[in-house]
């Protein structure tokens, strides 16, 4: 079933990519293909510049695991861009393998009509690692440019307010409504508890998350120079849905792919692992309500 899900979503990217490419084509005048798998195909020499007082990004790649397409606007997004191009085919492949898992919870939850908590745990996981791996993205398109991580960071947050798209606050408010949800669910479906102890159980939730995120702010800026608190928050409370361990492996993999150096994901790692038995809290409430209901 995942790999047929895999396939399902891979077609309608691929096809995409494709069609960004041939359509495109008619405002630019170079295109390089190299059409050996995976094929990538790169426009640039944009047949008219725009007015300096629009907010064009220098390029933007449609990345896929088969086909890749990058769109290179200003010359002087070549590194980045091919940084994209290079990523494409893991990135693709973990995008489409976030989708499946997606997909899959939903036909097991509707289909199926299972109320298992591995399927919600996976529609969380699957949401929360698809809004974090275009982060993951541009920093490494980033760092290949030489740009520090707090000039990224202010980088990213300008684009992504120009163009009207999701900034870090946004995401990270979902995800906190995200886990307060998950954790409802589990707590009235799973642990079979009354609507208080539900109630006590999400506002548990709510604040370990808040608490959380304060905490691996003030230790990243000390410790890194830049708050990444957001991102250890999101990445450590995805996989913790799953299992704690899971939740610390994630975390060093995304704060590895993000800082660049192994030493520095081990010290965000450990951060955010001071605070693992935060994650049992609500698991401890919902256990000494429902013991003294």
């Amino acid at each position: 079933m995942f790999l047929f899900f895999f396939f399902v979503v891979a077609f309608p990217f691929e096809m995409f990519n494709v069609v960004a490419v041939l359509y495109f084509r008619r405002f630019f005048e170079g295109l390089r293909c190299r059409l050996r798998p995976p094929a990538v195909c790169i426009l640039y020499k944009p047949k008219e510049q725009p007015p300096p007082e629009v907010p064009l990004p220098g390029g933007t790649v449609y990345e896929g695991l088969f086909f890749t397409a990058a769109i290179i606007i200003d010359e002087r997004a070549w590194q980045h861009e091919l940084q994209h191009v290079k990523d494409a085919p893991i990135f693709s492949v973990l995008r489409y393998m976030s989708f499946a898992a997606l997909f899959m919870a939903l036909h097991a939850t509707i289909a199926l009509g299972t109320t298992s908590g591995v399927a919600t745990a996976l529609l969380f996981f699957a949401g929360v690692a698809l809004a974090l791996l275009k982060y993951i993205g541009e920093f490494r398109a980033y760092r290949r440019e030489g740009v520090p991580l707090p000039a990224a960071l202010e980088r990213m947050e300008n684009g992504a307010k120009a163009a009207g798209g999701l900034t870090r606050d946004f995401v990270f408010y979902a995800i906190v409504f995200m886990f307060i949800l998950y954790t409802l669910y589990t707590a009235l479906y799973t642990f079979k508890l009354s609507y208080f102890a539900a109630a006590v159980a999400g506002g548990s939730a709510l604040v370990f998350a808040l608490v959380l995120r304060w905490a691996l702010g003030v230790f990243t800026r000390r410790l890194l120079g830049v708050d990444v608190g957001d991102f250890l928050f999101s990445s450590f409370i995805a996989g913790a849905v799953l299992h704690p361990l899971l939740g610390v492996l994630t975390s060093f993999l995304f704060s590895w792919a993000m800082l660049g150096r192994a030493r520095d994901a081990i010290v965000a790692t450990t951060v955010a692992v001071l605070s693992l038995f935060a994650v049992m809290l609500p698991g401890l409430v919902w256990t000494s309500v429902s013991l003294s209901l």
